[in-house]
């Protein structure tokens, strides 16, 4: 081969090499939104193939105002479209779980309560509705005979709204209520179900597949175990069946979402708690419920993932399967998890994201990892998006909007499907992109070179080397357009190769052999 042919061959497959890497820029990113807020209220919804995230705020200047947020991001660059801003004066709003679309109309559950002097300071149900542009439409207010009341959840069936609540005294919920109104508010009915339980705290509602209701509770009978229970309520609000469920030994983090045919997957915990030699506790192990459209309970799955995990949101696929996401806490971190299941309810993927990232770069927010994953949504392209909390350390240290764009079985970054750890950068905003790069060879054994697309030498600039497991095994600061990196001190293997500028970032698959 001649070494003009030679010449023209590299040309090419670095730029065919870029065009993957932008290609790959389009299908996942990080990005962080300085909008602090409540991290109860966070929510998504697609929008014409938009992510669209509702997030309550309250005002850190100004006392007794609550701030409602609707914002619509581009999956591909992160960059925020539009974004609305709903304010309201001496009321507390607080967002729960519930976001419905219908009718170009956006439906938001929680509750809401007064700051005005003279006016009750007790929590009423509400829904905030918000049009296709995300402007403030109105407030809906209900309040049953009891002292306090709150929504959990929400959906729309025939054109009505079906609102799963809560009411009872303070904090202690002595009933579930179902309130069934239309798109205006106008209540036609509602409905108490206590049974023989003490404290009652309702979870999530959804459609059944043959257009009833489905829902599920937290309850607890005097000095005995908290409970999840499982209701099937037909569209007048009668119990057709209930199931008592695992014990749970959190009150939020009992999820519900319908599968394929005429399944539902619940998730909860059991009482059997598994600890290490020295008697320290090491795990609440998840279970996963499977019910049938009568009640049966057709799998019991005993999900063995240490440590302790905690799912917010389970939201069903196109395939019949669900995308369940949340949290794991471990000593040194928090660590988001995705669980992707099929839909007999078996696990095809569980994926951590780890935030691994200890450098501060220039010109970033240096935003900091501080949560798991609120909520989830797939994209029309297949694509997952999924939102949660970071922290910016630089500053207030306020919570703030936390935006990840993942490929379609779960990966952020090249190794994923192989075991690699995801690893998220999370100080990444929205004014930073990922930026193209080169490894020659990979595989590799003594060294490689990095091609950049640097025009300079950035001496504030870092290159890592992080090994399958996350943990970073080489580093050096400053970088060259240019350069070799040697790698004798490394054991053969997979591992990332990361680049961060105060302009963008390059991640890319290193094989050492």
């Amino acid at each position: 081969m001649s070494q003009s042919t030679h010449i023209v061959l590299r040309i090419l497959s670095f730029y065919f090499l870029f065009t993957q890497i932008n290609s790959l820029q389009a299908q996942t990113g990080s990005w962080a939104y300085d909008y602090t807020f409540f991290e109860r209220g966070m929510m998504m919804e697609i929008q014409d193939g938009q992510i669209l995230i509702n997030a309550q705020t309250y005002s850190i200047t100004q006392k007794d105002i609550s701030i409602i947020y609707n914002l619509l991001i581009d999956p591909n660059s992160g960059d925020v479209n539009l974004a609305k801003e709903f304010e309201v004066d001496s009321i507390f709003l607080q967002l729960d779980r519930g976001l419905i679309q219908h009718n170009d109309r956006y439906y938001n559950s929680g509750g809401m309560n007064s700051y005005k002097v003279g006016e009750s300071d007790l929590f009423q149900m509400m829904i905030a509705v918000f049009d296709e542009h995300l402007d403030s439409i109105r407030i809906i207010p209900f309040r049953d005979s009891t002292l306090t009341s709150f929504s959990r959840d929400l959906t729309i069936l025939n054109d009505k709204i079906y609102l799963w609540g809560q009411s009872g005294v303070g904090f202690f919920p002595k009933f579930n209520v179902l309130v069934c109104m239309d798109t205006t508010g106008q209540v036609y009915w509602y409905k108490r179900y206590k049974d023989d339980y003490l404290f009652l705290s309702s979870k999530f509602i959804e459609q059944t597949h043959d257009g009833q209701l489905i829902t599920n509770s937290r309850v607890q009978r005097y000095q005995e175990h908290e409970k999840i229970v499982v209701r099937k309520i037909d569209t007048l609000g009668v119990t057709l069946w209930k199931k008592d469920i695992g014990y749970n030994f959190n009150g939020d983090n009992s999820c519900l979402a319908r599968l394929g045919s005429d399944k539902y997957l619940v998730t909860t915990f059991k009482d059997t708690v598994y600890t290490a030699p020295n008697g320290q506790l090491v795990a609440y192990p998840s279970h996963i419920f499977i019910f049938n459209e009568n009640g049966q309970i057709v799998r019991d799955t005993f999900f063995w993932m240490l440590p302790t995990r905690e799912y917010n949101k389970v939201v069903s696929t196109t395939d019949g399967g669900a995308l369940a996401v949340g949290y794991i806490i471990l000593d040194f971190s928090q660590v988001a998890i995705m669980t992707k299941f099929d839909s007999m309810g078996h696990v095809q993927w569980d994926k951590q994201y780890r935030d691994m990232d200890f450098t501060t770069v220039s010109g970033t927010n240096d935003y900091r990892f501080v949560g798991g994953f609120f909520d989830v949504e797939v994209l029309p392209d297949g694509r997952i998006a999924s939102c949660g909390m970071v922290t910016d350390s630089a500053s207030s240290g306020a919570n703030n909007i936390w935006l990840v764009v993942l490929d379609s079985v779960g990966c952020w970054m090249p190794g994923c499907e192989d075991g690699l750890q995801n690893t998220i950068i999370t100080h990444i905003t929205h004014e930073q992109e990922r930026l193209p790069m080169q490894i020659v060879p990979n595989p590799a054994r003594d060294q490689v070179t990095i091609y950049s697309s640097l025009n300079e030498v950035d001496p504030s600039g870092t290159i890592e080397i992080f090994d399958i497991h996350g943990r970073l095994v080489w580093h050096q600061k400053g970088i060259q357009p240019v350069q070799s990196i040697p790698l004798d001190q490394l054991a053969a293997g997979l591992y990332i190769l990361r680049l961060l500028t105060k302009t963008g970032y390059s991640v890319e698959r290193l094989v050492i052999e």
